[in-house]
This record gives structure tokens, sequence and C-alpha cells, in this order.
């Protein structure tokens, strides 16, 4: 994927004395890490060091943040396509509203007067955001857009927001972008990604604090009403101009705009760790935007469980960060879908009963998990809702060809990438290589660096060459017909450093190759009767199936390419120990289009014998090259 300059929008600050402390911070918050994290995601804290996505970019992605004084005066000095393309760029939209800049106001007349002066301006400082408007913010990001393009050379930037920034952004692509004489946002953009931005707006659970932001506005937050979004997210309106008898959508970006494949949304489920605002606000949210807010129409999506920011924030978060990266540099979109399942009026026939899927994604080598959806974080996989909101047609219509989406998400070819520093395996610490020290009595293991690829020659390449009868590497072995299960000799005894080290040696060489994917899934039922739960029947935290669904792709032991699966309920003992999964995925490339492959695999009898299901049911994989 090509590499191009990162601008950065930053979130709400509030009032102008939260904006005087926003600008002192020379990178609005993108340069913010975190040292706390929970135990399996929502437990207890315990320390983890994120050094924060700023400086993650420079060192694994060796992106450049130039300065000098000045990111704006640099810029306007700099001669055009001398500055390089991988650098990151602040938009600073806040500066000017900040009375840092500015000399103190003199204070004239008597004690009296000047203490009613100074508590004036105190109120003032604390409940308004003058100087602020975003509208304005959004012709100064269309502004600096331009720059970055023009300074670097690059055909054009990546959008990075956070909460309100993502509005910012919103408001430039949708409004000043298609005013008379301006480029087109897709011409401007690659690709935009938002962290917690509230793009159906900011909804309370009590209609008195939905009126209040709404009629007053306090510090500006009358930007985050649905209904005044109208105006500053549509040509030719202004700001207060409502939708009146017109069907509008603030989450919806009109595909002439921007292509919503493009765009990635970055969603925060837990609430618990913001501020006092989740009182407001309360569950499915991130303390202050509710879940079904968070997203654009159509658009790509991660569930995280974070706040909106915070010490458990999304933007300083591992989690936000790795969906960031594979979104902006991934070479390869995956979506996974069921297939073939009964039709909705199957499904309709038992109104009582509601089936609700949790959901996560797990990539080998990560110490997070890619997304999550969970009932206990209030945003499970609503199956009934999905089959029926997906059956093609009129109304009432069936169809058991509606592929219903599970879960999407962007990988590097090689997981964790190859380019990145090296990380050791230590014997006998089990199935994620992190950095450790070398188990007492067992030498390091050192394993031979994977055969280079000849250049423009990916695997992907060299799997569609199979199907066009290209010749095999020289000296390579022709593949057998059956996949190979790469099982390991001896167990992780860390008793018997040596058997460990060799153990570990092997897996070690073959996960050189092949990347390992793990989708759990726990299926169960939700009973009502006349509205009300019915626990007659239930087994609480029980599903009524559940498994984890493990994929290899890559290069395995053999030397063929493609992508291998197991169940973990028939995989015995520990996963580490077995190198590759043992059945092999059959993958075909789209005969319309050589940069995408399909796939489909059949649920376990167990998932197929549940009613949701059905006897045919199927996970349908659609894997698209991202680097052509």
């Amino acid at each position: 994927m090509q590499e191009l300059p990162i601008v950065y929008c930053r979130g709400y600050a509030g009032p102008t004395s939260q904006i005087d402390s926003t600008v002192n911070d020379p990178f609005y918050g993108f340069n913010e890490g975190a040292t706390h994290t929970r135990v399996n995601g929502d437990g207890d804290p315990m320390f983890y060091q994120f050094e924060g996505p700023l400086l993650r970019l420079l060192g694994e992605r060796a992106y450049q943040v130039l300065v000098r004084g000045s990111q704006k005066e640099l810029l306007a000095t700099a001669a055009d396509g001398s500055l390089p393309q991988k650098s990151i760029w602040i938009h600073r939209f806040y500066d000017e509203a900040a009375t840092t800049y500015a000399a103190p106001t003199p204070r004239s007349g008597n004690l009296f007067d000047r203490a009613i002066t100074w508590t004036e301006d105190l109120v003032r400082e604390h409940t308004q955001a003058q100087g602020f408007d975003i509208e304005q913010a959004a012709r100064e990001l269309y502004d600096l857009v331009l720059m970055v393009r023009e300074k670097t050379g690059a055909p054009k930037v990546f959008l990075v927001a956070h909460s309100m920034g993502g509005l910012v952004a919103r408001c430039m692509m949708q409004k000043v972008c298609e005013e008379d004489g301006r480029i087109p946002a897709k011409e401007l953009v690659a690709k935009f990604c938002t962290y917690a931005t509230p793009h159906g707006g900011i909804v309370f659970t009590g209609g008195l604090l939905n009126w209040l932001m709404e009629t007053f506005g306090p510090a500006g937050s009358d930007i985050f009403s649905p209904p005044k979004m109208y105006g500053y997210l549509t040509p030719g309106k202004k700001f207060g101009d409502k939708p009146i008898g017109v069907a509008w959508d603030p989450r919806v970006i009109p595909p002439s705009v921007f292509d919503v494949d493009d765009v990635f949304c970055i969603i925060g489920t837990d609430q618990n760790d913001y501020n006092l605002a989740k009182l407001g606000v309360g569950p499915r949210s991130d303390g202050l935007v509710l879940i079904e807010n968070a997203y654009v129409k159509g658009a790509h999506r991660a569930f995280v469980y974070k706040s909106h920011s915070g010490p458990y924030g999304e933007v300083n978060s591992e989690e936000g960060y790795q969906n960031l990266a594979r979104f902006l540099f991934g070479h390869w979109s995956v979506q996974v879908e069921l297939s073939k399942l009964p039709p909705a009026s199957v499904i309709a026939a038992q109104p009582d009963v509601a089936w609700q899927a949790d959901l996560q994604l797990a990539i080998r080598g990560l110490s997070v998990l890619i997304t999550e959806q969970k009932a206990v974080h209030y945003n499970p996989v609503q199956l009934n809702a999905e089959i029926a909101q997906h059956a093609p047609g009129a109304a009432g219509e069936d169809s058991v060809d509606a592929p219903i989406p599970l879960v999407g998400t962007f990988l590097f070819s090689k997981e964790p990438p190859g380019d990145l520093p090296p990380t050791h395996v230590t014997p006998g610490v089990g199935d994620d290589p992190t950095p450790g020290v070398a188990a007492a009595g067992a030498s390091e293991v050192e394993v031979a660096a994977a055969p280079a690829e000849p250049p423009h020659r990916s695997w992907w390449h060299r799997f569609l060459d199979s199907f066009d009868g290209g010749a095999e590497e020289q000296g390579q072995q022709a593949p057998s017909s059956e996949p190979e299960n790469v099982a390991l000799d001896n167990p992780l005894d860390p008793t018997l450093p040596a058997v460990a080290a060799a153990a570990v040696a092997s897996y070690a060489q073959l996960s050189q190759d092949l990347s390992r994917y793990a989708l759990t899934l726990r299926v169960y039922q939700v009973i009502t009767r006349n509205g009300v739960f019915d626990f007659s029947s239930n087994l609480e935290q029980v599903g009524d199936w559940q498994d984890v669904l493990i994929v290899d792709i890559g290069r395995a032991a053999d030397g063929r390419f493609g992508a291998w699966t197991g169940w973990n309920s028939a995989v015995p003992g520990a996963i580490n120990q077995l190198g590759q999964m043992a059945d092999e995925l059959t993958l075909t490339p789209d005969p319309h289009d050589r940069n995408v492959i399909r796939a489909v695999l059949d649920l376990p009898p167990a998932a197929r014998a549940l009613p949701i299901f059905g006897p045919a049911a199927q996970l349908a994989f659609t894997i698209v090259n991202r680097d052509a």
C-alpha cells in the first residue's frame, strides 16, 4: 500500500479554558500514549505501555514529523515536492481561538468594576468557545491538505481524526470541497479513519439535556446536535438550518462525495472509564458517543473495549493503532459473512426468540483483539435483525442467498509484518511470540530467515499463477494433493529445555511463513414472553454453541501457498503445538476480478443444528488484494 501523508484532526476541547490548555500540546494529543489496560479486555487495570500512535508511526512505518518552529510556516516556505510523503501533519484549528497567544486585556475602572469584569471573563472562559467555528476549521483543513499535497508531491492524503475532528473532516469533504472552484474530496483524500467520531451526533438519555445542547450550545456543543449537523454537512446550507421535510441521516456520506469503502470507523464500547458525561449518555456507548452513532453508514468498522478518551481512550490505545495501521497500510481487505441461512420467514416464525452472537478476532503476535462484539459490552451481533435486514427485494421476501456480514478487517500479507523489528521466540512461553528471556537451561534458538520473494512476486500472485499453469520455482518440489498436518514432534515441556527448544524452533520456522488468525464465536438465544425476559430454561453465561475458527494463511511447510483451517474443538492439545491447521481451505479466484479471492467453509455440525443457522450454513470469505 502507498504510504501517504497523514493529516490529523483532534477532537472537541470544550470552552476557552480547555482550548487554552489544548494548544499547549504540540501535536494535539496524537502523541499521547497509555500505561493502563484491562485484564482480558474488561477486567482489573494492569500496566501496559503504549507509546502512542505518533511515536509508533515514526518507529514502525518510518514516518517523519517536520516542525522547525511551525508546521504551517514550514509548508509555506518549502519548495513544491521537497518534503517527504511519509510525514505527519497536525491541523491546529484551535490555535486562533486560544487566548494564550493574545496580549492580556487591560483592566480599567475601580476595584468593584474590575471584579465584575474578571467574573464575567471567568464565566465566559468556562462556558463559551469564542473564536471557534467548525466551518472555518474545515476550510482551513482544506487549505492544509492542498499545501501538504503540493509540498510533498503526494497525490492524496490520509485523514485521521478523533471525535469532533471527524466532523471537521466531513464538513471539508461534504461541503467545502463541493463549493465552486474547489477540488472534490475524492481527489484529495485516499482514506479517512475516525476514532469515536459522533457521526450521528451526541444524544443523551434525557430529552432536557438534548434540548439544552441544541438550544443553547454551551461551549459550542450544539455542533453535536443531529438536526444542526445538517447545516455544516450539506452544500448550500448554513449552520442552524435543519432538515425540515428532508429524509436526512447525518451518518451518510453521499457516494458522489466519497466512497465509504475508503472510510474506517473505530468504535469504543467502554463507557465505564469515561468522565461524568457517561451518566447522561448511558451504556451502549464509549461514555459520550452511542455505538449506533459512531460510524458512517456502509463504512468499515471495528469495535474496541475503550472509552471516548482518557487513560483508557481509543486514540491512545494499542487496539486503536493496530486497526489504524491495517486500514492505512494493510495489503488485504477481508470480509467474513454467514451464508445459506434459513429465510427470514423461518426466523420471524419465532418472534419471542432472539439469537445473538459474541465475536472476537485475534491475530497471532498481537497482545490485543482487533475487534470484539459482546453482550456484556451491549453490542452483540443481532442475528435476527441482520437476517431480516439483508433479505433482498421487497419487504417480506425471503432468500437463502443473502449473505449476512459477520466481521470485516484489514490485514498485512504477513502477521506480524515482516518489516517490523524482529521478535525473539522464547521456549516454553506459549503461542504469542513476544520478546522474552530464554528459559533457564535453554539456549536461544536461531531461526533461519524465510527465503526472500522475487520482486513483485507476492504470494498472492504466485497463488494465482497456480491456476494459470505457472512454472514452479526452480528446485521447488511439486506440492502434494493433500494438505500436510505439520504437528510438532514433541510437546512443549518446560522441564525439558532441549525438547522445548526444538519444538519452538519448528514452530518458529513455520510461523515465519504462515499468519494465524482466530475468530471466536459464541451463539445464544434470548427468550422473552409478553415483552419480559423468560429465564425458566436459561443457563446463564452458557452459549448454545461456541467455538474458535483458526486460520493459517501463507506459505506452508511443503512450499505451497494457501490457507488451512481448524476448529479449536477439534484440535487436540495446545494450539501452538500444531504448526499448521489440518484442513485446506479451497481458495477460488473471482473470474471477473483477479484481485479478489473467495472461499466457503461449512459451520461445524453442532452449529448447523441450531435453527438460526440451519443444515446448510457456511462462512463465506472474500479477500481483496489492496496492492493492485
